[in-house]
């Protein structure tokens, strides 16, 4: 028996900067659950760009051996609500990234090629929308963790100012080095947390103005100062320039609407940075400048709901659907966007 599926998939490659990346466009499939005559526009094409950590195009994470899937589920979803979306790899050992040309590659391996590579993505999802004679009634960016401060970067640049709308999905409101500071106490026992923060601290002054870690700081209690000390000097380079990057200050400077989307039981970024986004946002002066706020109780950084006896790596890569409640917002939202 054949399944007809709500959604289509194509796996294609963006070759940019010297790199062959793993992409997908997802389309809307026979099953999808919305009225569309064959020469009306989709509602939207969404470019989803991935956070941290290497990322397969799916939202899997190969090298740790956690696969949450969630990139793809969101894709899916949202493709079956009348949606284009393009999601990409992140550079990284087990994305299936490719280095094509050596000398290019290595000029994109930093803070400023994350912006360089998402906005050839979302010139390429043109291309290939294009190239399909699909048309959308709108064009959105949307970031997830990390991505929410990557795609917030493209919306400023000429490429994304004609932007229709940007989707913050769990974005931070500080640097990723202070991000990492608030997750200290994670998996930290409760009488080695002041000692473990003295010592981050420490190793994040470091980072900060560009010096090699000192040796008897590599070793401790604490999983964050041990991390950042066993970096190479390129990763730690990254580490501080996308530190560097306020969230906050961009989201004052976006000319376009904002949906910013939070879950509940999110530990990786709490809740009280999509408030601090949210009464920037909503501080804009230009009329057109919407923001709009969802948040679902109980969904973890994957948008899941996890079992509570699941905790650490294990609620990280938890398996199943992303709940559908995020893509139902977006769609939405976007649907509520001037056409």
């Amino acid at each position: 028996m054949t399944t007809i599926l709500p959604y289509i998939e194509h796996l294609i490659t963006l070759e940019t900067s010297g790199w062959q990346i793993p992409a997908a466009l997802t389309l809307p499939g026979p099953a999808a659950t919305f009225a569309r005559r064959d020469d009306a526009a989709l509602a939207s094409a969404i470019l989803l760009v991935p956070g941290s950590l290497f990322s397969d195009v799916n939202g899997d994470y190969p090298a740790w051996n956690a696969f949450p899937h969630v990139y793809a589920h969101l894709a899916h979803q949202l493709s079956a609500r009348g949606h284009a979306v393009y999601r990409f790899a992140k550079l990284g050992p087990g994305t299936g990234s490719v280095v094509a040309d050596a000398d290019q590659s290595a000029a994109v391996r930093s803070w400023d090629g994350r912006l360089m590579i998402a906005v050839a993505a979302l010139e390429a999802m043109r291309r290939e929308l294009a190239a399909r004679h699909i048309r959308a009634e709108r064009t959105i960016g949307a970031g997830h963790s990390e991505g929410a401060v990557v795609i917030s970067r493209v919306a400023l640049t000429n490429a994304g100012r004609e932007l229709d709308g940007v989707v913050l999905l769990a974005g931070p409101s500080v640097g990723l080095l202070s991000i990492m500071r608030e997750q200290v106490a994670i998996g930290t026992p409760p009488e080695q947390l002041d000692a473990a923060t003295q010592r981050l601290d420490a190793v994040i002054a470091h980072v900060r103005r560009g010096e090699p870690v000192p040796a008897d700081l590599a070793t401790g209690p604490g999983m964050g100062a041990t991390a950042l000390a066993s970096m190479p000097d390129d990763a730690r380079r990254y580490m501080r320039e996308s530190d560097a990057t306020d969230p906050v200050a961009l989201a004052a400077e976006l000319p376009q609407p904002v949906f910013v989307v939070q879950g509940g039981n999110d530990s990786s970024v709490p809740q009280h940075h999509a408030q601090a986004l949210m009464d920037t946002l909503l501080s804009r002066p230009a009329e057109s400048a919407t923001a709009e706020y969802l948040f679902v109780p109980g969904l973890t950084h994957m948008f899941k709901i996890v079992p509570p006896e699941v905790t650490g790596p294990g609620a990280f890569g938890y398996p199943g659907e992303t709940d559908a409640r995020v893509a139902e917002g977006i769609d939405e939202w976007t649907r509520r966007l001037p056409a």
